[in-house]
């Protein structure tokens, strides 16, 4: 269903609102989910519904415990781990404008951090180079060669500079991200072969005996290599849980490089452009109209519906989520 930007707009502030979170918290969090929905990407309002993501009310403002000239370790303190994610992302910035790299971590957050390409695609506005890892203790993925869930999705993010529209590469180490299944699941569908396994380790299509059971990781034992390293980045170097469902203690990693400790800014995005024009140079196989980079399909979507003011959301999606706003 094709509906005005500013009424999602109208209906996630609305929401978050109903929610309990304060004003500064609603614009960071409407921003970081309106991007997902306009890139087309399963981060966006379907975390809203259902039990949605009530505010913490032990919640306090993320904190500093540790830091050096490059880094900072943050406590934080069960506030929305969205909020803590962009608070990493400004930290590291901060460093990066300073020292040339900023790496900034945090633990004790629960919520989901979203599509954490939001975070690398903000470090790209300063020129600089992101990188940023998201690991929890709930587990719903399984290692290669196993049907039992160990991994949490545990996806990473890249944030590249161009001379025009930067490569954000977002993916989650799991064959769907978590909330993929969910949206499936609202809409009535069954999601394709090779996904996930029921909770007797069955290979099943629907995504509600999934979330249930396991899914797997994305290119088998690779992306299970992958899943193993985001763990250990986003939640042993953090000082945050690895292996537990009923904690709290979630992590996460931003990291921010400005190119000019190597080379001139203007150059390196001149060389990533070079490079692009090269891949996409390339000879394309039968049925492919364009070769696309990390990121390009999606600036591409968010610029078209921006132009347009409109933007199309799944019906049952949005009728959930009214419901959620009604008498507020």
């Amino acid at each position: 269903m094709k509906i005005k930007i500013i009424f999602l707009e109208r209906l996630i502030k609305k929401a978050l609102k109903k929610y309990g979170y304060t004003p500064k918290e609603i614009k960071t969090i409407k921003n970081i989910l309106q991007y997902a929905q306009l890139r087309g990407n399963n981060q966006g309002i379907v975390k809203l519904i259902g039990k949605g993501i009530p505010r913490r009310v032990e919640g306090q403002p993320p904190k500093i415990i540790k830091q050096s000239k490059v880094s900072a370790l943050v406590d934080g303190n069960k506030t929305h781990a969205m909020v803590v994610m962009d608070y990493l992302t400004d930290l590291a910035i901060k460093k990066a404008k300073k020292s040339g790299v900023g790496i900034a971590g945090s633990n004790n957050t629960e919520e989901s951090t979203g599509a954490i390409g939001y975070y690398v695609n903000k470090i790209t506005q300063f020129g600089y180079i992101g990188i940023a890892f998201s690991a929890s203790p709930f587990q719903t993925t399984a290692p290669f060669g196993s049907n039992e869930a160990r991994f949490c999705t545990n996806p990473f993010a890249f944030g590249i500079p161009t001379s025009t529209d930067p490569i954000i590469l977002d993916m989650t180490t799991s064959t769907m991200a978590y909330y993929g299944l969910i949206e499936a699941k609202i809409a009535g569908k069954e999601v394709p072969e090779d996904i996930g396994y029921d909770s007797k380790g069955n290979p099943t299509t629907n995504p509600a005996e999934i979330m249930s059971g396991a899914l797997k990781t994305m290119a088998g034992h690779k992306g299970s290599g992958l899943a193993l390293v985001v763990q250990i980045m986003a939640g042993a170097f953090v000082g945050a849980d690895s292996f537990n469902d009923e904690s709290d203690n979630s992590g996460n990693l931003v990291i921010a490089i400005d190119p000019e400790i190597f080379i001139p800014a203007e150059e390196f995005k001149n060389n990533v452009s070079d490079i692009i024009r090269k891949v996409k140079s390339a000879r394309k196989i039968e049925g492919v109209k364009e070769i696309m980079f990390p990121g390009e399909k999606g600036n591409k979507l968010t610029k078209e519906r921006a132009e347009s003011g409109e933007i199309d959301i799944e019906e049952n999606l949005l009728k959930q989520l009214k419901e959620i706003v009604k008498n507020t």
